[in-house]
């Protein structure tokens, strides 16, 4: 019987983000690619035949964190893509990320798509990764606009007790934010292994889908 392996998304991200990581990966998975963002799936984990690996970038992989603390004996391990565990934030950088998710939600409330998307894109964390092109009509924005107000960074905290120990960290080595997050994971005692793909940015499942491959494929071995 195949193992099972949840593949979940970042923010503004569909199922089919994950393509070119399943073609690349040697793992022989079963996928389950929930589309967050659409019309058909929730912010809930999926329905499973037993424990299964998870697999998230970015939104999704805090999103993963949620689910892995809520029910640790539920997930087997987790490949944890440009994560954010939301435990090094002041109170002050807390009340920020509030404030600055809540003007992008009232964006993607009736904001004009394409000004939207272009300045979505523009902010410094994506800086040389390529924006991939989004269409409306693929997401819901109801969805879009609860994900940035139900499931901000600024109201995470990840209790590293309370995770599995098979756990992979991924990030750009062109990403300095999320680079400098593995190093703070790693001295405070987060468990898993801490890898970097040294010449990719923020997003890696476009920019680096081998590489993100491959260590799903060592994870799961």
């Amino acid at each position: 019987m195949k193992k099972t392996v949840i593949a979940l998304p970042g923010f503004l991200g569909k199922p089919s983000d994950w393509d070119a990581v399943r073609a690349a990966s040697k793992s022989g998975l079963h996928w389950v690619c929930p589309d967050l963002f659409g019309a058909t799936d929730s912010f809930d984990p999926p329905q499973t035949d037993g424990p299964c690996w998870l697999a998230g970038y970015s939104f999704g992989a805090r999103l993963a964190l949620r689910w892995m603390n809520a029910a640790p004996d539920k997930w087997l391990g987790a490949l944890l893509i440009s994560a954010n565990p939301g435990n090094f934030q002041t109170d002050s950088e807390r009340a920020s990320r509030r404030v600055a998710d809540e003007k992008w939600a009232a964006s993607f409330v009736s904001e004009p798509w394409d000004r939207l998307m272009e300045r979505w894109n523009s902010q410094d964390v994506f800086h040389g990764s390529p924006a991939p092109f989004r269409e409306e009509c693929a997401f819901e924005r109801v969805r879009l606009t609860r994900a940035l107000r139900e499931y901000s960074v600024a109201d995470q905290f990840t209790d590293p007790l309370r995770l599995p120990p098979r756990l992979v960290w991924l990030a750009g080595g062109r990403d300095v934010k999320f680079s400098g997050l593995q190093e703070k994971m790693r001295a405070s005692g987060f468990p898993g292994s801490f890898l970097r793909v040294e010449d990719a940015g923020h997003r890696l499942l476009a920019g680096a889908p081998k590489a993100v491959a491959a260590a799903l494929d060592d994870l799961t071995a």
